[in-house]
């Protein structure tokens, strides 16, 4: 008689997973004081004593008392993570007393996004015969790849031997056109968790010195946090960043050698600190630059997200078991606008009374009270009564005359001089960019001038049938903001007597502009002209507009030598020519390179600045050689707390 298995088939189907051993757990006792105990621990295999403990592991068996010297095959399917290969060993076994012909068996991977063909043997065109008593191996291997539910799908298919007339229950095989072809099918589910939690923070440069760098200001610094989320200790082979288009990453995770640039880096996290013992956090941190640094920088757009790279990471569980990790793409948030600020809503109103009017004992405080004493009778057309006794009775009324036309009476305020309309064409579109192009020169001593150099780079809109474009910048000095009383007001023809006396010819790097030290109480719209030739504009008072007390700190150990401003040469910007093409660029930049010079005042850290970058003039000049002045006074471009910070010797 035919042996059947649980389904009624001839043949059937065990599912084993191919796993590596593990230890067995058997309890010791150690006491460290003991000779006897600690010369066998010592002997064994598993002993961590020496003469020098290692780093990161215990010296004793203290930690490690359940481990035994003997292996052990796992009872139970156990955990499968995110990263592993899983292996398994699928078995036909022909348990009837009769040869099986057509013998095939196919195993799936299936997930909720994907199903991969693991393994297929047999068929039409490898037809296998099982014996009496028969096994057919198939040994699959399947990385995962995904979280969540999986399911191993194995379908075994076969043909009745001749002569059976006892249909096994069950599902015949797909597409089986002939009735001795049957099968079954069986499913086995199981759920990959994460072995790590990778959390990611994104840093950019905030220390002014960096900001004015041009390659510094650039960098991205990633932080990464990696934790074992498994019970069991990771051994981490390799970790590497696989930068995304147009960045490039340089791991600070290393440790050299020497102190000289040919010496080896070795990784940080070696050797036994490569070990990872379960729920244990790692840092590891990564800079990242672009591949082309820009000449103006562009900020990016408010809650618009960079890709940064991903990270590849490869371990090894007990015994050897590999595994490895490709994460997500990790990017940076550019954080969005702030929101709108609430809209107060308006008092809640007291609902009616449902008592009539004539009921109330008191009207509304809007109404007044009828015969009030406290209130002034109402005015009427009729006349009042006749009181023969008024002084007033005899009094004329004198009517109050009022212009026929209130159109007419109207005059007109403008001044006889009419200032030039400036259109939305010659709108002055301009953004700067400061940069320190040279580093200061240490050791800075006190009381002790140094020199700093920057370069100031302009980008300017360009509108169409414009052709060249003069930009003229002031570089000032600020100082902290004041109160000022009515005795230190200045008056307007001192002050605009020293500001016109400090003006001088241009030279090739700036020239001197003097601003009184005491703010300029003028109107900054005002032009004084200097030698009945030159107009120059009245620039704003040498100070920040707002007091903060952190930052006027900051400033107090440095100050600025020689004058408060600094008129730099006219930048010039001409719109290119293509030839045969109608291209026309959205902005052209120019730049210029100036130096300023500052004194300690104290020792120890400093920072210099306080600078404000000001527009006086742009030109526009257009195809019909007319030129335009997009601005008619003097305009903050931007203002700069801190531009240089040195550390002070006595």
């Amino acid at each position: 008689m035919a042996d059947f298995d649980g389904q009624g088939h001839l043949l059937s189907l065990k599912v084993m997973r191919v796993s590596r051993p593990g230890l067995a757990s058997a309890w010791e006792p150690f006491y460290s004081s003991s000779s006897s105990f600690s010369a066998r621990s010592t002997a064994s295999i598993l002993s961590l004593q020496g003469k020098t403990p290692l780093p990161g592991h215990p010296k004793t068996l203290r930690d490690l008392s359940h481990a035994s010297e003997f292996l052990t095959l796992p009872a139970a399917f156990g955990a499968i993570q995110l990263g592993e290969t899983f292996s398994s060993c699928l078995c036909v076994n022909n348990e009837a007393n009769t040869d099986i012909e057509g013998v095939s068996i196919k195993v799936e991977m299936q997930t909720a996004n994907s199903k991969v063909l693991l393994a297929e043997v047999g068929g039409t065109v490898d037809q296998r015969r099982l014996a009496v008593g028969d096994v057919l191996e198939v040994v699959v291997h399947h990385e995962v790849k995904e979280l969540g539910q999986h399911v191993l799908a194995c379908t075994v298919s076969y043909r009745l031997p001749p002569g059976f007339r006892h249909t096994p229950p069950g599902p015949v095989a797909e597409g089986a056109g002939d009735p001795n072809l049957q099968g079954f099918r069986k499913y086995y589910k199981f759920v990959v968790t994460n072995p790590l939690s990778v959390k990611t923070k994104v840093h950019v440069p905030r220390s002014p010195s960096a900001l004015l760098d041009p390659v510094e200001r650039e960098k991205v610094f990633l932080e990464v946090h990696i934790q074992n989320t498994t019970q069991e200790p990771m051994w981490f082979e390799r970790i590497d960043f696989d930068c995304a288009e147009g960045w490039t990453a340089t791991d600070m995770n290393q440790v050299r050698t020497g102190m000289d640039d040919s010496a080896e880096s070795t990784p940080l996290f070696s050797g036994s600190m490569a070990l990872m013992q379960p729920q244990a956090t790692r840092q590891y941190i990564y800079v990242l630059l672009p591949t082309s640094i820009p000449t103006f920088p562009a900020p990016a757009q408010p809650g618009s997200i960079i890709s940064l790279g991903r990270l590849d990471i490869s371990w090894r569980t007990h015994f050897g078991e590999p595994g490895r990790l490709l994460t997500a793409m990790l990017t940076r948030r550019i954080p969005g606008p702030p929101p709108p600020p609430l809209q107060t809503l308006p008092p809640p109103q007291q609902p009616a009374s449902a008592v009539p009017p004539y009921l109330q004992r008191g009207g509304t405080p809007s109404s007044p009270r009828l015969h009030s004493p406290q209130l002034p009778p109402s005015r009427s057309a009729s006349p009042g009564p006749h009181r023969p006794a008024s002084p007033f009775r005899n009094r004329p009324v004198v009517p109050v005359p009022r212009p026929q036309s209130p159109a007419g009476s109207i005059v007109s305020v403008a001044g006889s001089v009419a200032q030039p309309l400036v259109g939305p064409q010659q709108t002055s579109d301009v953004q700067v960019d400061l940069v320190a192009t040279r580093k200061i020169q240490e050791p800075v001593h006190i009381y002790d001038p140094f020199t700093v150099e920057f370069k100031l780079t302009v980008s300017a809109s360009v509108p169409r049938d414009i052709q060249n474009q003069t930009i003229s910048i002031v570089v000032q000095h600020l100082r902290p903001s004041r109160a000022l009383g009515a005795a230190e007001a200045p008056s307007v023809a001192n002050s605009s007597r020293e500001f016109v006396g400090g003006i001088s010819a241009p030279s090739h790097v700036g020239s001197a502009v003097n601003v009184p030290d005491r703010p300029l109480v003028t109107s900054p719209s005002a032009q004084i002209s200097s030698g009945g030739n030159l107009l120059q504009p009245l620039l704003p008072p040498p100070r920040f507009g707002t007091a903060d007390q952190i930052r006027d700190a900051k400033l107090t150990g440095c100050t600025f030598v020689g004058p408060s401003s600094l008129a730099l040469e006219p930048i010039k910007l001409c719109t290119p020519v293509h030839s045969g093409e109608d291209i026309h660029p959205a902005r052209i930049e120019g730049s210029r390179q100036f130096e300023l010079t500052f004194m300690a005042l104290q020792t120890g850290y400093i920072c210099a600045g306080g600078l404000r970058i000001l527009l006086v003039d742009h030109e526009l000049s257009d195809t019909e050689a007319s030129v335009h002045h997009a601005v008619k006074e003097p305009k903050t471009l931007r203002e700069y707390d801190v531009v240089g910070e040195v550390w002070v010797n006595s």
